[in-house]
C-alpha cells in the first residue's frame, strides 16, 4: 500500500473559518502538522549541509566562516527554501588552484546545491499534491537553474556592495532588493509545477500582486529565523535547514495555490 500525497483540499480544513481564507503561513503549518513527511527532505538536506560544513573546516581550501557575533542582525534570505550554513566558500578561493583541489572544491559546492535543489523540489511537489505532477528530472534541472540564477545575482550584488557601505546607500539597495524578493517569492513553486525559470518569475510576479506587504513579512521572518537558528552551536545548520527550509517550501506552495484560486497566478 503506497502513501498518497497530502491533499490540501481535504474536508476544507485549509481555511481559517467560514469563508475567511487563512494566511499562507498558517496553512503551511497546518499542512506540516498533518503531513510530517514534508519535513523529511530538508532534514536530510540539513544533515548533508552539516557534513559539508565539517568537511570545509578540515580541508585545505579557504572558507568564509558565518558571522557569529551579536553586533549585527542578518536577514538570511536568498529567494528559495534553504538554511544557513556555518561555512561558505567564495568563488575567488577556487582561482589558481591545482586541478585536484579545484575539482574537490567545485564538487563540494555542487553537492551542497544539489541537496537543496532536491529537497526544495520534492517538498514543494508533495505540498502541491496533484497539481504539481510530481518530481521529474526536468523540474529538478529547472529548479537548479532558478537557484543558480539567484545565487549568481546574490554573489554579484555582494561583490559590488562590499562591507563598507553607508546607511543611505544601504537603504537604496535594500528596498528594491526586498521588492524583488517579494515578487519572486512563489517562483520555486511555479518551477515545480512545470514552468521554466523565466516564466516562473513572471507568474510569481502576478501571483504576489496585491499582497506584497504580507509576503514581505514572510520574507523578513524566514530570513531572521534562519539566521537565529543558524547561530545555534553545532546543530545550527541542521535546525535552520530542517525547520525554515521546510516551512518556507510549503508556504511557497500555498502562495502558488491560493494565487491560482483567485489571484491570477496562472
Amino acid at each position: 500500500m503506497t502513501e498518497e500525497p497530502f491533499d490540501p483540499t481535504l474536508d476544507g480544513s485549509d481555511r481559517a473559518g467560514a469563508g475567511r481564507p487563512a494566511s499562507p503561513f498558517s496553512l503551511a503549518l497546518d499542512r506540516l502538522q498533518r503531513d510530517p513527511v514534508l519535513f523529511v527532505p530538508f532534514v536530510v538536506a540539513g544533515v548533508c549541509l552539516w557534513l559539508l560544513d565539517w568537511i570545509r573546516r578540515h580541508d585545505p581550501l579557504p572558507t568564509i566562516p558565518a558571522e557569529q557575533t551579536g553586533a549585527t542582525v542578518t536577514v538570511a534570505y536568498t529567494g528559495y527554501p534553504t538554511g544557513v550554513t556555518e561555512t561558505a566558500r567564495a568563488l575567488s578561493s577556487l582561482i589558481d588552484l591545482k586541478l585536484p583541489y579545484l575539482v574537490w572544491g567545485i564538487t563540494l559546492e555542487v553537492v551542497a546545491g544539489f541537496v537543496i535543489v532536491a529537497a526544495g523540489t520534492v517538498t514543494i511537489a508533495r505540498a502541491l499534491s496533484a497539481d504539481s505532477g510530481g518530481t521529474t528530472p526536468r523540474r529538478l534541472l529547472a529548479y537548479a537553474g532558478l537557484v543558480a540564477l539567484f545565487d549568481v545575482a546574490f554573489r554579484i550584488l555582494t561583490a559590488l556592495v562590499g562591507d563598507d557601505i553607508g546607511l543611505i546607500a544601504g537603504l537604496i539597495l535594500v528596498v528594491p532588493l526586498f521588492v524583488v524578493f517579494v515578487r519572486v517569492f512563489a517562483a520555486p513553486a511555479f518551477i515545480v509545477s512545470g514552468s521554466g525559470p523565466v516564466a516562473a518569475l513572471q507568474q510569481s510576479g502576478r501571483a504576489t500582486r496585491g499582497r506584497g506587504w504580507s509576503i514581505l513579512v514572510l520574507v523578513v521572518a524566514f530570513g531572521l529565523a534562519a539566521w537565529l537558528l543558524g547561530l545555534v552551536p553545532w546543530v545550527g545548520t541542521i535546525l535552520s535547514t530542517a525547520l525554515i527550509g521546510s516551512v518556507h517550501a510549503v508556504t511557497v506552495a500555498v502562495v502558488r495555490e491560493t494565487a491560482t484560486d483567485g489571484h491570477g497566478g496562472r
